[in-house]
């Protein structure tokens, strides 16, 4: 008969400096190789099979073999959410390298996190959705108003109706982005058109080509 949750041992999961280095190269919503992750955390081989075989034993990651590569990502969104909420309480680490303080500046400028967009970039684009009332905040929902669904529907957007987006609280920002399954078809469109790419080094994004509606965002970033 199960007690409850044990959350020393989630404690225990989270509190090694590898797994957690694993975990946040997960958040860009991407599949990896054991290869690939090795390369991104700076370990061995066998050190990165051992931790995704912890995180995959704890339901934290799921598996997908194609061929014969097997390929990693995190099991959904609720793990995001967990590390997400975890940066927000945690202390900034101390930048030591020029690399580190790059990466830093591409991150809070503009990411993912996870299925949504954050960082100025995003924060800047739910402002902008906000003044301009194509969304409204209902507490700690998001809906799109009448206004909104002519807007979307004009940059591309099919389908808005029954979409709601959720307040997320930004790490590097200290206020609020979109999340929700409005802030990931949002997220999703502009990586359709266009309009943002991911980066292959991190989860930045960079805005390559965004639609003229867009031009009073882009002059807030």
């Amino acid at each position: 008969m199960d007690g409850v949750p044990n959350l020393t041992e989630t404690l225990k999961l989270i509190s090694d400096p590898t797994r957690i280095e694993l975990l946040t190269v997960l958040l860009d919503h991407r599949y990896y190789t054991v290869t690939e992750l090795s390369k991104k955390g700076h370990v061995s081989l066998s050190t990165t099979s051992y931790h995704l075989k912890k995180l995959t034993d704890a339901g934290w990651i799921e598996t997908y073999k194609q061929g014969k590569n097997v390929y990693y990502g995190l099991v959904d969104e609720s793990i995001a959410t967990i590390l997400e909420s975890l940066m927000n309480v945690s202390a900034p680490k101390t930048i030591q390298s020029y690399n580190q303080k790059q990466e830093y500046v591409e991150l809070s400028d503009a990411r993912t996190c996870y299925t949504h967009l954050a960082g100025k970039f995003g924060v800047s684009l739910f402002e902008f959705l906000i003044e301009n009332s194509y969304v409204e905040k209902k507490g700690y929902e998001v809906i799109v108003t009448d206004c909104g669904k002519k807007f979307f529907a004009g940059i591309g957007m099919r389908r808005t109706e029954g979409l709601v987006g959720k307040l997320c609280m930004d790490w590097s920002e200290r206020t609020f982005h979109l999340a929700g399954s409005l802030g990931k078809n949002i997220c999703s469109h502009f990586l359709e058109q266009g309009w943002i790419e991911k980066s292959e080094k991190n989860r930045s994004i960079q805005v390559t080509n965004l639609c003229p509606d867009w031009v009073g965002l882009i002059s807030k970033k």
